[in-house]
């Protein structure tokens, strides 16, 4: 009887940190289509093809999984932000922040029911109970943004509370224009952009 030798140089198992992502992929789309509360463990990991043994190798319960998928889903937004504003010229300040802000309210509008069954903003979510830390890396992000402002005028607001005050204006109002409009949505986030930017110059005193 020939015995059935597995191929050199390709591995029989997926690497740990492979069968992770696949997980957290697996959790993104069972989250979205049942919510966290009704998501089962056996069902993302049959979604990841992996066993159950395998999931308690990296989490410790759903929440903990919630939790990583939320970590991830953060990181992914400051990067892919992170590269829109380093397109522009250190010098354009202005730009860099104009970039940024762009940039937000289209990946909510794009990424809306992941983020909002994270965040619990949807009644499928409604009775999860998640503590949200302040310190959320992607608002750090666009505080260090505002930070870097160069040569700032006598009347500038001091950039911390600017930064808050203007992060969660154009948070704020992403979420009621994706939870209360219903129709032609691209249009009417193009039309809160341009309000929003409106804002900020003002509020920051660009002279633009």
């Amino acid at each position: 009887m020939s015995v059935r030798r597995p191929t050199p140089g390709r591995p029989r198992t997926k690497p740990a940190e492979e069968r992770r992502a696949d997980l957290l992929d697996a959790a993104e789309r069972v989250f979205v289509e049942r919510g966290v509360d009704a998501a089962r463990i056996d069902e993302i990991t049959e979604r990841a093809g992996v066993a159950i043994g395998t999931f308690y190798l990296h989490f410790s319960s759903k929440r903990d999984l919630m939790l990583a998928v939320r970590a991830r889903f953060i990181d992914r937004l400051v990067e892919r932000q992170q590269a829109a504003v380093r397109d522009l010229p250190a010098e354009d300040w202005v730009g860099r922040v104009d970039a940024w802000l762009i940039d937000a309210v289209r990946v909510y509008v794009e990424h809306a029911e992941l983020h909002d069954v994270l965040y619990g903003h949807t009644p499928i979510n409604a009775t999860t109970e998640i503590q949200v830390s302040p310190e959320n890396a992607h608002v750090e992000a666009f505080r260090r943004l505002i930070t870097e402002r160069p040569d700032p005028p006598a009347d500038a607001p001091d950039p911390v509370m600017a930064a808050n005050l203007i992060y969660s204006a154009w948070y704020g109002a992403t979420h009621a224009l994706l939870h209360h409009e219903v129709e032609d949505i691209d249009r009417r986030a193009d039309e809160l952009i341009a309000d929003i930017i409106d804002l900020a110059h003002r509020y920051l005193r660009t002279g633009v």
